[in-house]
């Protein structure tokens, strides 16, 4: 796969993480694993299906004839181990209880399991994550503009937004806080904070889906002025530092990427 391709991959393994570790939790919390997301997760590993006992384990062969298994349920523990011993210890026979060995192994299963629930699934993101190469070149920034102003020229705003995700995947910029929303726009950019943790954002694109207005404001902020909202909203005539508009903000936005070089860390 291109870049491009990579990028809108490691964008929906890390969408699907934060989809999942919602929903992770202890068995007194109530919370249930989110399957769906779990498994297209799942499908793009090299851990492989194995269904057996009403249980959905999702195994990879190790070096001494183990493996590494995921059993998909609300822990989410990691094994490393065989197959018949984590169908031993999860979900064993009347036969299997009743052996004084199995008995220990049933009750505890320390020595097999690496991790549980929010650590087995950041070990999961690391490992998809991991097989994907993301270094970019300037063909590479030239093909996501070139898209970018299409889709703003067209109007389509299912292609702006993803444009704008990419750039920001490529940034480090997030969406914005709920400081920094304003209504019926789609906003990102930068957080930071000074010396006394005070929170900044900026520089942020702000994209109006109804009106397809595509802006940025270059610099960081600790908070939107109402008038800096009624100027965004009346086109930002006159404010300084002045507007990026339009393809201009793709512009910005590649040159930055430029600039960096290679991915931001998060």
């Amino acid at each position: 796969m291109g870049f491009k391709e990579n990028l809108l991959k490691r964008i929906t393994i890390n969408d699907l993480v934060r989809t999942v570790d919602r929903t992770l939790g202890t068995v007194a919390s109530g919370l249930k694993i989110n399957k769906k997301a779990m498994k297209q997760l799942f499908d793009m590993s090299t851990f492989a299906l194995h269904r057996e006992r009403e249980m959905d384990l999702y195994h990879r062969p190790l070096n001494d004839g183990t493996y590494q298994i995921l059993v998909l349920d609300n822990e989410l523990p990691l094994f490393e181990t065989t197959l018949a011993d984590v169908l031993l210890r999860r979900n064993p026979t009347l036969k299997e209880m009743i052996n004084v060995r199995n008995a220990i192994k049933i009750l505890s299963d320390k020595d097999v399991v690496k991790s549980r629930r929010t650590d087995s699934l950041v070990f999961l993101q690391q490992d998809l994550l991991s097989s994907l190469d993301l270094t970019f070149d300037d063909a590479d920034l030239a093909g996501i503009f070139e898209a970018a102003v299409s889709a703003l020229e067209n109007a389509n705003e299912e292609e702006v937004v993803q444009s704008v995700v990419l750039f920001a995947e490529i940034l480090g910029y997030v969406a914005a806080p709920s400081l920094f929303q304003i209504k019926e726009h789609r906003i990102w950019g930068s957080v930071s904070a000074d010396t006394a943790a005070r929170t900044f954002f900026g520089p942020m694109v702000i994209y109006n889906p109804g009106t397809h207005q595509l802006v940025l404001w270059p610099e960081p902020v600790a908070s939107l002025d109402p008038e800096w909202v009624v100027g965004l909203k009346q086109g930002g005539e006159g404010q300084r530092p002045a507007w990026i508009k339009g393809k201009a903000v793709f512009a910005f936005l590649r040159d930055k990427a430029l600039d960096q070089g290679t991915m931001a860390s998060f």
